[in-house]
């Protein structure tokens, strides 16, 4: 997982093709004004999920996992703390298996890193970094949240699993 502040954004762009186009449409768009669900930026290789919802218990949150595709979580608004755990360096158990036509794997994580993200921070997710949004930091907010999925084979790159 990586996580840092949308200014350094430009940092990352080495670690996958589509990061450049991201970050144009990031500067391009008014993210707040998307309208809620999904806008395709370019067909199934990169598209954005605009979400509003009320920050949870832990208990109430789930760990996912991807295969195809990767994530850039960008907090707009609210604070939220996401889980974080390796599915290399922790134990983990399957509790939903995966669905592709979601794209999305349910798991139980013994132990966990709370990553908190502010506004204009941002979280990228890959197929090893089990993950847990939408958990509230200390207290309950509504999160106005941006995320990316970048298709981790575009155009014959080889896909995170192969690298």
């Amino acid at each position: 997982m990586i996580v840092d502040h949308l200014a350094n954004l430009s940092q990352y762009q080495a670690v996958h093709p589509l990061f450049r186009i991201i970050k144009e449409y990031i500067r391009e768009h008014d993210l707040l004004k998307l309208p809620q669900g999904k806008t395709e930026i370019m067909g199934d290789q990169l598209f954005v999920l605009r979400e509003t919802y009320p920050s949870k218990i832990e208990s109430e949150c789930f760990f996912e996992g991807h295969l195809l595709y990767g994530d850039l979580q960008l907090v707009l608004s609210g604070t939220e703390t996401i889980g974080y755990a390796s599915k290399k360096n922790h134990h983990h158990q399957v509790t939903i298996p995966y669905l592709e036509s979601k794209d999305i794997e349910k798991y139980h994580v013994d132990s966990f890193t709370p990553v908190i993200l502010t506004p204009g921070m941002f979280a990228i997710v890959f197929p090893d970094d089990l993950h847990m949004p939408k958990r509230m930091h200390h207290q309950s907010s509504i999160i106005e949240k941006i995320v990316f999925k970048f298709k981790l084979s575009y155009q014959g790159e080889p896909s995170w699993q192969k690298l």
